[in-house]
């Protein structure tokens, strides 16, 4: 048995050229096509429930012109199959357009898996209502926020994920859950295989400076609260 659990697009080199024709025609286009279609993909992952299947644990959807390989296939746990889609005009739209594309792309390739599989499609389909439901808004907190050794204040790391990009912000709060400061701790770009990188771990590294360290205990940012906030004084005042 295998735990389905991830969902990604891509846009293949089926073309019979040279590696230098791939380089020059194809690469980039690909490569732009894989960063902006994460922002809804990661969206919809999030969203959805494990799901036990005999034998796969991802979902490629691969969008093409032309479909030249019909059905659905599987290698090495990867369930792929083929949706008609005439790539360039993705490129056109602009952000909020890519991101409906991107769902009804997933929506298409999902759904002949699921006729072709026998798949359960309610949670899929509980997946795809989620993301369309939050207006395919990718915005989350990475993991739960670390209170400071005083006791005082409460930090998050909040992560907005968009079509062309993605970046991490450093919250700070007080202990009454008010924020008192934001400060942006990395950009990148809209890639797991690029940010992630970055979510090594939030520590305190004194009772009033948080900061965010990679895999490799690299400072990525950090945000330092350098007096009371208006907040706290006028909660001191009021008491």
């Amino acid at each position: 048995m295998s735990i389905l659990k991830e969902f990604d697009l891509d846009i293949p080199y089926i073309n019979s050229g040279t590696p230098e024709d791939y380089e020059a025609n194809w690469k980039q286009k690909r490569i732009q096509f894989r960063d902006e279609i994460r922002c809804v993909a990661s969206l919809v992952e999030r969203s959805f429930e494990q799901y036990k299947t005999s034998d796969s644990w991802k979902v490629l959807i691969e969008v093409v012109d032309v479909i030249t390989d019909p059905g659905v296939k599987d290698f090495s746990g990867v369930c792929r199959v083929q949706v008609q889609f005439h790539v360039d005009t993705f490129f056109s739209k602009n952000d909020e357009e890519k991101k409906e594309a991107t769902l009804d792309l997933m929506r298409r390739g999902i759904y002949s898996i699921i006729l072709a599989k026998g798949w359960d499609s309610v949670p899929f389909e509980r997946a795809l209502e989620i993301a369309k439901n939050q207006n395919l808004i990718n915005e989350w907190y990475w993991k739960k926020p670390l209170v400071s050794s005083n006791r005082k204040y409460k930090a998050s790391l909040y992560i907005v994920h968009e079509v062309k990009g993605i970046k991490g912000i450093l919250i700070v709060a007080n202990k009454n859950n008010e924020e008192i400061l934001r400060v942006e701790a990395f950009r990148d770009r809209p890639n797991e295989w690029a940010y992630l990188r970055f979510l090594g771990k939030l520590e305190w590294s004194t009772h009033n400076e948080v900061v965010l360290l990679d895999k490799r205990n690299n400072v990525v940012g950090k945000a330092t609260v350098n007096k009371p906030s208006d907040l706290d004084i006028l909660n001191k005042d009021m008491r």
